[in-house]
C-alpha cells in the first residue's frame, strides 16, 4: 500500500495578522506595568541614596566638631544678591569662581567616594552625565547635582545635634530633597517627572511625598524671588519630618 504524505498546512495571512494583533495587545498591556516598575525602582534607589548622604553628613560632622558641610562665606557674584554661598539652599556642588566645593560638595573629598551619590536615579535631565563630569574635573565650570541641600538656609545652627528653628519658629528638620525647577531663564529640570519628591532629614530617615501641585517646586512665578520660594519649600519639607 502506498501512502501519500499530506502537504503541511501553513498559516494564512489572516491568522498571522491575528497573532500579530494579539502580541501587540499584550505588549501594550505590559509596557505601562514595566514603566511603573522602573519608576518605582528609581524612586526606591533615590530614597536609599539620600539615606546614605545623611550618614555621610554625620560622618563629616563627627570629624568637624559637629558642624555640617556648608559652602564658602564669600558673597555670590552679580547678578545674584550679595549673600554668602553658605546661606542659600542649593544643588551647587562645585564653585568654579572660588575653586571650592559648595554645600554638600564638601562630602566628595572624603565621605562620599562615588560622586554619583549626588545625582538622583530618577533625574530627568542630563545632569547625571554632564554635571558629574564637571564635578569630578574640579575645573573652571560650576557643577550641580540633583538634590537641593539646605546649608544655612532657614536654620540656626547647622550642627549634627540640631538645625534649630526656621523663620516660622518651627523645628528645622530636612537636609535634602529632590530639586524640581520650572523657572524661565534657567534649565528646566525635574526628578521623578516632578510628580514625587524624596527628602531626607537630619535624624537619618527619608520619605517620599507627592508633588502634583508643585508644592516643592520652583515655579515660573517664582522667577522674581526664587530665594523666598526656597524658604517656603524648606518650611513645607520641615513639616513632613514631624
Amino acid at each position: 500500500m502506498t501512502y501519500t504524505a499530506r502537504p503541511q498546512r501553513g498559516f494564512t495571512l489572516i491568522e498571522l495578522l491575528v497573532v500579530v494583533a494579539i502580541i501587540a495587545a499584550l505588549v501594550a498591556m505590559l509596557l505601562p506595568t514595566l514603566g511603573r516598575a522602573k519608576q518605582l525602582t528609581r524612586e526606591t534607589l533615590c530614597l536609599a541614596r539620600l539615606a546614605v548622604l545623611v550618614r555621610s553628613v554625620h560622618c563629616y560632622a563627627n570629624d568637624n566638631d559637629g558642624f555640617l558641610p556648608v559652602g564658602p562665606d564669600t558673597p555670590m557674584p552679580p547678578p545674584m544678591p550679595p549673600m554668602p554661598y553658605r546661606t542659600i539652599a542649593t544643588n551647587q556642588l562645585w564653585i568654579a569662581a572660588e575653586q571650592a566645593p559648595n554645600g554638600c560638595g564638601r562630602l566628595s573629598d572624603q565621605e562620599v567616594r562615588n560622586e554619583k551619590a549626588f545625582f538622583c536615579p530618577g533625574d530627568d535631565s542630563t545632569d547625571p552625565v554632564e554635571e558629574l563630569r564637571k564635578l569630578v574635573a574640579h575645573g573652571q565650570t560650576d557643577a550641580y547635582g540633583s538634590y537641593l541641600y539646605r546649608q544655612l538656609d532657614q536654620d540656626e545652627a547647622a550642627r549634627i545635634e540640631t538645625l534649630g528653628k526656621n523663620s516660622l519658629g518651627e523645628p528645622a528638620r530636612v537636609l535634602w530633597l529632590d530639586l524640581n525647577s520650572d523657572m524661565p531663564y534657567s534649565p528646566v529640570r525635574t526628578n521623578h517627572r516632578g510628580k514625587k519628591v524624596n527628602m531626607a532629614f537630619l535624624d537619618g530617615h527619608a520619605r517620599a511625598t507627592g508633588n502634583e501641585q508643585q508644592q516643592f517646586s520652583l515655579r515660573p512665578q517664582d522667577v522674581m524671588n526664587p530665594f523666598a520660594r526656597l524658604d517656603e519649600i524648606l518650611q513645607q519639607a520641615d513639616r513632613m519630618g514631624e
